[in-house]
């Protein structure tokens, strides 16, 4: 069989096919560098979360839209300046510039498809929306126009029109990977979670080395309670990406439910590795430690997190825990009053501490703390009735409450 290899123009045998299209040798360059460069021409392929060209392919880009910036400017200048604007993340000149570029020629549908972006980019979300939406009735069999305009509507929140905005990008383009990708993004958030699965499966299936293809998939199947399955598909994800952060976040997470406490202290340290400033992964940390009985680590940890974020009411609930299991009970109710402080209805640390003042014989304040706990989590109520220093408390209160109810009884 004869095999086929596309040819790879050079980028002089690029601008040479240019220039014979009628394109200067400057606007040549610019286009040839923003396909080049991912950005696209003449329409824009964006990068995901507002990102920009950036190193050698930035300073390139610049260079030639400075050049190209001299000459006067037909409409496929402006075009190709303000995919180069919106490139270096420039959204408000490129903004100017594909409305120039309508001005001059009013049915450019790839001068309205990047005005949209540009837009989006600026914050101005609706009206995006809307001109995607009028450029959809006008080309309805271009896929990228559903797909953009699907993000957007997950922005603005209406995740089911955005859902069906990728399955229409996909049914006109079936290998649309950025579509299907962000399809599995909404059906988790939506909660539908074998749906994103499956979705972030086809995904796998058609680049396998994406990383986050499988993080995300291992997210969901752990809400699925397939928790070896989504500790597989993380160590995947760390396999095509040793620096995926949020990969170690989760296995050390699942691994932690799982009860292995050594693998999700060291998860949570390779995460610490790369991200140093995180509190929640501090304090999940400490949570580990803590359940090692290495308490003296725990407490560590649970200062730094809470050196990170002051009014951390979970983390200042745990260092009461840690210092209890020390025998500082003192430190202990102290933790507890500073938990509740920052955050009066942490059902924990109200149980936590009525169960230090009953330690004390102070038997208003944990009837008063107890009480706002069984409120907030009744469920905490068998854990009292079984506990050494509370089970007295439940008695105290249950006949308080009997009394209360007859009282309620008498006539007026």
């Amino acid at each position: 069989m004869v095999r086929h290899q596309r040819h790879q123009f050079s980028i002089g045998e690029e601008l040479l096919l240019m220039e014979k299209s009628g394109f200067s040798p400057a606007l040549a360059r610019l286009v040839s560098l923003l396909e080049r460069h991912g950005a696209g021409f003449p329409y824009l392929t964006p990068y995901p979360r507002g990102g920009s060209l950036i190193g050698a392919g930035r300073r390139e880009v610049a260079q030639a839209w400075s050049a190209l910036a001299r000459e006067t400017l037909d409409a496929a200048g402006l075009l190709a300046g303000g995919n180069a604007c919106f490139a270096l993340a420039r959204y408000e000149e490129a903004l100017g510039l594909y409305q120039q570029a309508l001005a001059q020629e009013p049915q450019l549908d790839a001068a309205k498809f990047n005005l949209a972006l540009a837009l989006a980019r600026l914050g101005q979300r609706q009206e995006a929306v809307a001109l995607l939406t009028a450029l959809a009735q006008q080309e309805p069999q271009r896929p990228e126009v559903y797909y953009q305009r699907g993000n957007l509507l997950d922005d603005l929140g209406q995740s089911n029109q955005a859902l069906a905005d990728y399955d229409r990008a996909i049914a006109l383009r079936p290998g649309y990977l950025q579509a299907r990708y962000n399809q599995g993004v909404v059906l988790a958030a939506q909660g539908r979670h074998q749906e994103a699965v499956d979705a972030f499966t086809q995904v796998i299936a058609q680049r396998p080395s994406l990383s986050n293809a499988y993080l995300n998939r291992g997210a969901s199947l752990d809400e699925l309670g397939r928790h070896g399955e989504a500790i597989a598909d993380y160590a995947a994800a760390l396999e095509h990406n040793p620096e995926n952060a949020d990969a170690f976040f989760n296995r050390a997470r699942t691994c932690y439910y799982l009860g292995s406490l050594e693998d999700a202290v060291e998860d949570y340290s390779q995460f610490l590795r790369l991200r140093p400033d995180d509190a929640e992964a501090l304090n999940n940390r400490g949570l580990a430690y803590d359940a090692l009985e290495q308490y003296e680590l725990a407490l560590s940890d649970y200062a730094a997190a809470l050196a990170l974020r002051p009014g951390f009411a979970e983390a200042l609930n745990n260092q009461g825990a840690a210092h209890e299991n020390l025998g500082n009970d003192a430190l202990a109710l102290q933790a507890y009053l500073a938990a509740l402080r920052a955050a009066p209805d942490l059902a924990d640390a109200r149980y936590n501490a009525a169960r230090q003042y009953a330690r004390q014989g102070n038997l208003e304040h944990s009837q008063v703390h107890l009480e706002r706990a069984l409120r907030l989590s009744p469920e905490l109520q068998a854990d009292a009735a079984k506990d050494d220093d509370l089970g007295w408390v439940v008695k105290l209160l249950q006949i308080k409450g009997q009394a209360q109810g007859r009282q309620g009884t008498l006539p007026d």
